[in-house]
C-alpha cells in the first residue's frame, strides 16, 4: 500500500477527530446541559485509574465507526490511536507530575 495524500490526509483526519475529543472532555464544564452530571476532574481521573480500559473503549469505538475494510478507515483507525495512546500514557501521566512540581514551586515561594 503506498500513502497517497488521500490516506495520509485519512490519519491526519483520524488523529485530528480525537484531538478534539479529547479537547471535548477538557470543557466539559463549558456544555451547559452535560457540566451537572459530569466533571472533568472525574472523567479524568476514572481515565487514569482505568487506562487500559479507557483505550480499549477508545479503539473499539474507532474501528466500529471506520471498520477494517476499507485502507482509509484503518488509517483513520491509526491516527486516532496513536493520539489516543499519547493522551493515555504520555498526558494524563505527565499532568500529574507537572501538577506535583507547580505545587511544590507554589509552596516554596
Amino acid at each position: 500500500m503506498f500513502l497517497t495524500p488521500a490516506y495520509i490526509g485519512a490519519l491526519l483526519a483520524g488523529a485530528a477527530f480525537w484531538r478534539l475529543f479529547w479537547v471535548t472532555l477538557h470543557k466539559l464544564g463549558d456544555i451547559p446541559l452535560v457540566w451537572h452530571w459530569l466533571k472533568t476532574s472525574q472523567c479524568l481521573e476514572w481515565i487514569r485509574s482505568h487506562d487500559s480500559l479507557a483505550l480499549v473503549i477508545t479503539e473499539a469505538t474507532n474501528l466500529l465507526l471506520h471498520g477494517i475494510t476499507d485502507p482509509a478507515g484503518i488509517l483513520f483507525t491509526l491516527g486516532g490511536t496513536a493520539v489516543n495512546v499519547g493522551f493515555v500514557f504520555g498526558y494524563l501521566p505527565s499532568r500529574d507530575v507537572f501538577s506535583l512540581i507547580s505545587a511544590k514551586i507554589r509552596t516554596s515561594a
